[in-house]
């Protein structure tokens, strides 16, 4: 168990990954999971013993989920797999049909009901083809992804506080955090700028139990914290530039842990930042929320 004083990130695994991301606490494991999209990685470490497992992934993954079953709900370039971490294996389950050829998942959330938001964006990172969506089924498990919003170069970010009926959404290219109206219907609406970043760009994000917003900044070297009315509590440094995702976990959510990267530097960059596209871990003062799970039956497992 970590116990740093203050805010000060400390890497637990110098993983120099390309594009860490999607950084998530599984409670049932005691155990973070985050991926290397850009090469093909997801890893898992276990703070209690130090273990450190890698698998290879098919396709690009861009997020991973734990589920009310036995499997893990992976996000991957095209579309949601399961992946089955006992036996390494990946099973597509859906298949993510867009119009923009160049598009891939990128960001997601789990809601309190157990169903899955996304975003997608342009792999290349020059188009306004990427959306937000809700994923969807029906006890037949017919599935279906429903437009949130859409015009986003690179979507990041997802996070509902659902005690306030709010979510947030980044397009990170514009860095502007947005702010949208939350129904549990399974819509949103009245999006108004939450706030605009002049340092960095809005990367990925996590509510604490005090529902104060914890936003990673790419390119921004810290981590910003901010209250319900957007005031800035809180800054965190950060011994790289890329900081992409973060979640909280441990012993009563306590210890944040953030995902890093080392694309976009140059050789010169890697020589004054060492440990970047490391797994970081630091205590927080006020605790994190528990990581909801995705809702499935037997009878969607088995299609």
């Amino acid at each position: 168990m970590l116990h740093t004083k203050f805010f000060e990130p400390v890497c637990v695994w110098d993983v120099k990954a390309s594009l860490g991301e999607g950084v998530v606490w599984i409670e049932s494991e005691q155990c973070v999971y985050f991926v290397n999209i850009l090469e093909k990685k997801i890893y898992r470490y276990h703070p209690e013993t130090q273990a450190k497992t890698v698998w290879d992934a098919p396709k690009k993954p861009a997020f991973i989920f734990p589920t009310t079953g036995f499997v893990l709900l992976c996000g991957m370039e095209d579309g949601l797999y399961w992946f089955d971490p006992v036996q390494g294996t990946f099973t597509q389950w859906f298949a993510m049909n867009e119009t923009h050829p160049n598009n891939r998942l990128n960001d997601g959330y789990i809601d309190s009901l157990g169903r899955l938001w996304f975003g997608t964006m342009d792999n290349e990172e020059k188009e306004p083809s990427g959306s937000l969506y809700l994923l969807t089924y029906d006890e037949d498990g017919k599935i279906s992804s429903v437009l949130q919003d859409k015009d986003y170069v690179v979507t990041n970010g997802p996070v509902i506080m659902e005690n306030h009926d709010i979510l947030f959404h980044n397009h990170s290219n514009e860095q502007v955090i947005y702010k949208f109206d939350w129904h549990e219907s399974g819509s949103i609406s009245n999006k108004t700028s939450f706030a605009v970043l002049e340092n960095g760009y809005p990367d990925g994000m996590a509510s604490d139990s005090q529902d104060n917003l914890w936003v990673c900044l790419y390119a921004g070297n810290q981590i910003n914290v901010y209250s319900q009315d957007a005031t800035l509590l809180q800054t965190i440094p950060f011994p790289c530039p890329n900081i992409t995702k973060i979640t909280f976990g441990g012993e009563n959510y306590q210890t944040a842990y953030v995902t890093t990267a080392i694309k976009d530097m140059t050789v010169q960059d890697k020589q004054e930042y060492p440990l970047a596209g490391g797994l970081f871990a630091f205590d927080v003062s006020v605790p994190g929320k528990s990581q909801n799970l995705f809702k499935i039956s037997e009878h969607v497992l088995l299609k």
